[in-house]
């Protein structure tokens, strides 16, 4: 007759060491998974704004009018882009030349909202503050310069932007005070970004993140 030799299973102590060790490689690896999430977010905010910003920019090209891309804050505290053709200005060559308003029969042109948590924050600045976040702003308008005008990029038929009349939308420095660009941060505030807008159409967009005791810069920077 066989004989069947009894299976013992785990015992209390041994399944409170499986759980214990288990438990200890979850918080390990719980700041590492929070990085790339950040990344995966940071990412995802970088390509959506390049990608709306460079469309905007080939649009004014193919239309010989200017366009314009309002930079605000959505409902819950996110980024929003709205772009739009400013039909009244079709052979505007210069900030001069533009008036930079949605109005009637300008409608918008592929609108996005930014994943929310990335927010509107240049380092040093308020989370959620349009004015440091965007500071694209006051333009010239029947010669004069309209300091209502903020918060948007107005991309010419030549391919260039009009430039932002305003101090504080003066080109980006390495250092304080920053100027041109948009600035924007995870939700936790670990890592800043500047997308900085070029003059012209050979410079595209360019990245910046921000580095303790560098400022922004292009290059040889990590993610947190």
């Amino acid at each position: 007759m066989a004989r069947f030799q009894s299976c013992r299973g785990f015992g209390l102590v041994e399944n409170l060491v499986v759980i214990g060790v288990m438990a200890m490689g979850i918080l390990m690896a719980m700041p590492f998974a929070g990085t790339m999430i950040r990344r995966a977010e940071g990412v995802g905010a970088i390509n959506t704004i390049r990608a709306t910003l460079a469309s905007a920019r080939l649009q004014a090209i193919k239309t010989g009018a200017n366009v314009v891309v309002v930079i605000s804050k959505s409902s819950n505290n996110g980024i929003h882009l709205e772009p739009f053709r400013d039909k009244a200005d079709l052979t505007a060559t210069s900030s001069g030349d533009a008036n930079c308003l949605q109005e009637g029969g300008e409608p918008s042109l592929n609108p996005v909202d930014i994943d929310t948590h990335v927010h509107l924050w240049q380092y040093g600045g308020s989370k959620d503050d349009l004015a440091t976040g965007a500071p694209f702003d006051g333009y010239v308008v029947n010669g004069a310069v309209n300091a209502d005008l903020t918060n948007r990029i107005v991309f010419l038929p030549t391919g260039g932007i009009a430039a932002p009349q305003e101090a504080n939308s003066g080109l980006p420095q390495p250092t304080a005070p920053f100027g041109r660009g948009i600035y924007f941060a995870d939700v936790t505030g670990k890592n800043f970004f500047r997308v900085t807008i070029s003059n012209t159409i050979a410079s595209g967009a360019r990245v910046d993140k921000y580095v303790p005791g560098k400022g922004y810069v292009s290059d040889a920077w990590g993610w947190q």
